[in-house]
């Protein structure tokens, strides 16, 4: 997001303790700095797309579990910290993501999963300037998705891979230095919402047809549901 908006001639103000960042006023050549953003604004934002995405994706799930004859169920409820790995109990595990503290937070922050998923942010990163560098490559280097050497659909790969403008030295140095900021501000990127978060979840399962048959009417379950078992695992119908 902090890309976007200096791609878009925008920046931040740190709305929550009322202060510009400083050394915004550098940069007032690529962003309009006397008319930035509510940071909390940008951040609440954010975490609304990503909602929306994580449930739009389970809800496709939902329609191809339909598809191949599976019961399925989107329901959310589960404690998220808990499920990743910052319950603080050792006997709840989770999925191992890290996590960390501060007394500036009311919860714990997750970050990721060291060496499968890891946020750009620390610890996973020295610093701000540093993930965002890391984020930077992985959108324009070798295997990104505007790299022109990445492989892709089109009759002209190279050309489309390579429309996007690439980030310059200055760019990167912009939203190094609002990163940097929130990171130092709050103790952790990004400020007011989780690093990591989770949901939605969907789960998977075979449907018991004798149950349905016998506590509910015709059409209680597909005909997809109905031939799973001799289509997908070839047992007489």
């Amino acid at each position: 997001m902090l890309c976007f908006l200096v791609q878009n001639g925008a920046c931040l103000v740190d709305d929550v303790n009322g202060s510009p960042i400083p050394g915004i006023e550098r940069f007032a050549d690529l962003v309009d700095v006397e008319n930035p953003y509510p940071l909390s604004f940008v951040e609440q934002f954010s975490l609304a797309e990503v909602t929306a995405e994580l449930s739009t994706a389970c809800y496709a799930g939902m329609l191809m579990l339909q598809a191949l004859g599976l019961g399925g169920w989107m329901f959310d409820g589960i404690n998220a910290l808990s499920v990743l790995g910052a319950s603080g109990d050792p006997e709840v595990p989770g999925l191992g993501f890290s996590f960390q503290t501060d007394e500036r937070w009311p919860l714990p922050n997750v970050t990721g999963l060291p060496g499968v998923f890891e946020g750009f942010c620390p610890p996973h990163y020295p610093d701000m300037g540093a993930a965002v560098e890391a984020f930077v490559q992985r959108k324009f280097g070798a295997g990104g998705p505007f790299n022109p050497g990445t492989p892709g659909p089109y009759r002209d790969n190279p050309r489309v891979r390579g429309a996007g403008a690439p980030h310059d030295a200055r760019f990167v140095e912009c939203v190094s230095l609002m990163a940097q900021y929130v990171f130092d501000r709050f103790g952790r990127f990004p400020g007011t919402v989780p690093s990591m978060f989770m949901l939605t979840y969907l789960q998977a399962h075979h449907l018991d047809l004798g149950f349905y048959d016998h506590h509910f009417g015709p059409g209680a379950y597909l005909d997809t549901h109905r031939e799973h078992q001799r289509a997908w695992h070839g047992e007489p119908g």
